[in-house]
């Protein structure tokens, strides 16, 4: 008989998670503003780097809080559909930057945008799940599936209203804080709903291994340091163009 596994919550990697998802929130919402003052291959450039690094910072607390998931056996992770899942959640980023950095929004792109990022956001997720190799056969709660779906979908329509609301610059750090607070706690609950809807039974024999790797404890302290770095790149030349566009003087036209 298969027997099922018991699994528990590493707390600590589960609060880091949490952490992860609030840094690239208040990343998102502060990079939402410049995408939207610049134009041409500013604009390009902006949004492109928000997304990665938004994108990663989402991956990042997605593996964070899936190795906070133990279980009595080894379990290991498929490289390419790992990457896989980076690329879904870089997309999702990109069309939340794309989306709140228009001149002007109606709740028809809101509630597009919302299902498209959801969408995105989703199969980040289950992807990142497909990518586990294990000598166990999972069981999907098909509710609970369908419960996080949803949830992503509204935590990117709120996710999206207030990146739009917020982005302007001169709203400062305190409001952006406060909603990076809200968007970063509220990113995991879709990620913790998905993890509840699966559960694991014994099998005998070893899982298929290929392009698969054991993601130890100092592998994911690197993943998680390789964000904060990224994250913290993007913060640090967001303020440098912000502080150049401020000592920006305007030289007169010589009189004749």
């Amino acid at each position: 008989m298969n027997e099922s596994i018991v699994a528990t919550y590493d707390f600590r990697l589960v609060a880091l998670s949490v952490l992860i998802a609030v840094c690239a929130s208040y990343v998102a919402l502060d990079v939402a503003g410049r995408v939207a003052a610049t134009r041409d291959h500013a604009r390009r450039a902006w949004l492109i780097g928000g997304a990665i690094a938004m994108g990663t910072g989402i991956w990042s607390m997605h593996y964070t809080g899936m190795l906070a998931y133990r279980m009595s056996i080894p379990v290991y992770y498929h490289i390419p559909t790992v990457i896989l899942s980076l690329v879904a959640a870089v997309v999702a980023s990109f069309i939340a930057l794309f989306i709140v950095s228009r001149p002007q929004l109606n709740w028809f792109h809101f509630t597009a945008g919302s299902l498209l990022m959801g969408a995105a956001i989703a199969a980040m997720h289950y992807t990142g799940m497909d990518a586990m190799r294990l000598s166990a056969m999972h069981h999907w709660d098909t509710g609970l599936v369908m419960m996080s779906v949803g949830i992503a979908v509204v935590v990117s329509l709120a996710a999206l209203v207030m990146a739009f609301l917020f982005r302007e610059e001169k709203l400062g750090v305190v409001p952006k804080i406060a909603c990076a607070l809200i968007m970063g706690s509220a990113i995991p609950a879709m990620h913790y709903t998905g993890m509840a809807a699966v559960t694991y039974t014994s099998m005998p024999g070893a899982p298929d291994l290929s392009y698969s790797i054991d993601i130890s404890g100092v592998a994911n302290t690197a993943i998680v340091l390789v964000t904060f770095v990224i994250l913290g790149c993007v913060l640090l030349f967001r303020w440098r163009d912000a502080a150049a566009l401020r000592n920006a003087v305007v030289v007169p036209a010589p009189v004749r």
